[in-house]
């Protein structure tokens, strides 16, 4: 703003120049107000994402508005590369969310935004929003495929057991293995089924049984627990190396109706602990019993097979006594055709 333009403005309006601001003094004086107001500062706002764009440099803009709102008064908002690069799930546009972050200005255009610091899901439900997406990720990438399947061995030497040593489900699984085959073997690594570290616990818990070569498969198990508890499992480092396990491993993780991402994965996935057990071990007792009647049916085939022989003996010296009388025979009418002549 130059002095010759204050001095007329003064001059044909009466304006004092001490009343006059420059667009650059607008912009840094809002700023400014915003930076002082507490309640535009470390806030959180409640809002559906709409209009989302996320361009090469990695910052994501969108806005976001009222929940089934019908109006256009939308709020502006970046969430700059440093601040999403831990984002644990994908913005998608529709989604409910809680966001905390600050009011700024964007000085260019005289215009404000909601710098983001954060955001939390609200409409699906954090827990559900990070399964389905990640679910959706290793399923495009063929982690679920059943050519990638183990075969399960009928009767495993000795079995890894991946579970906690004081929750339930290592309760039900001894219960069933000692009913089931009272000797066989295992391999128990006990870990944290819920919490924070328990994925990480799990991961080194299958790399370990892994350097076994005497294992020939792996129980992943957990008792029954609300959506929370079983998160553990919805890791994708788990997933990843559950899919790159040499040895077969089966999950029973909760009750029948409770899937998880490592259920996706895994060579056998069972509704529940026990029948994890009852899908690694036959039954000793249906096992002899089946070898028993194995036998039992290869030794009749082999008395029929002795016996078809034996028949087949007999029937080949029938056919050389015949053959014997018919050389017999008819020499004798050669030797009597001779006499005759």
């Amino acid at each position: 703003m130059t002095k010759e333009s204050l001095e007329k403005i003064k001059e044909v309006y009466g304006i004092d120049s001490k009343n006059i601001l420059t667009v650059s003094q607008v912009s840094e004086y809002i700023k400014n107000r915003l930076t002082d107001d507490p309640k535009l500062n470390q806030i959180y706002v409640l809002g559906e994402i709409t209009n989302i764009s996320k361009p090469d440099s990695g910052h994501i803009y969108f806005d976001i508005k009222d929940k089934n709102s019908l109006s256009y008064n939308l709020l502006s908002c970046v969430f700059f590369r440093e601040d999403n690069k831990k984002l644990s799930f994908k913005i998608e546009n529709g989604l409910e969310v809680l966001i905390f972050g600050s009011i700024i200005t964007y000085e260019k255009k005289s215009s404000y935004q909601l710098r983001v610091s954060l955001v939390l899901p609200i409409g699906e439900g954090a827990f559900y929003l990070k399964f389905k997406q990640l679910k959706e990720k290793l399923s495009k990438e063929g982690l679920f495929d059943e050519e990638h399947k183990k075969e399960i061995p009928l009767l495993p030497g000795c079995i890894g057991l991946i579970t906690s040593k004081t929750g339930s489900a290592i309760k039900d699984i001894f219960k069933v293995l000692k009913n089931r085959f009272p000797n066989i073997n295992i391999k128990l690594i006990s870990t944290s089924t819920q919490g924070d570290n328990a994925s990480k616990e799990i991961i080194r818990a299958i790399n370990m049984l892994n350097r076994f070569e005497y294992i020939d498969v792996i129980i992943i198990a957990r008792g029954g627990g609300a959506t929370e508890d079983l998160m553990c499992f919805n890791d994708e480092e788990l997933a990843r190396t559950i899919f790159k396990s040499k040895i077969p491993i089966i999950t029973g993780i909760g009750h029948e109706t409770d899937y998880t991402i490592a259920d996706f994965v895994a060579d056998k996935r069972t509704p529940t602990p026990s029948i994890a057990a009852k899908i690694a071990v036959p039954n000793k007792q249906e096992l002899v019993e089946r070898i028993n009647s194995l036998r039992n049916e290869l030794k009749k085939s082999f008395d029929n097979f002795i016996e078809s022989k034996q028949k087949e003996k007999e029937i080949k010296g029938y056919k050389i006594i015949i053959l014997v009388i018919i050389i017999i025979i008819v020499l004798y009418l050669i030797i009597k055709s001779f006499i005759g002549h």
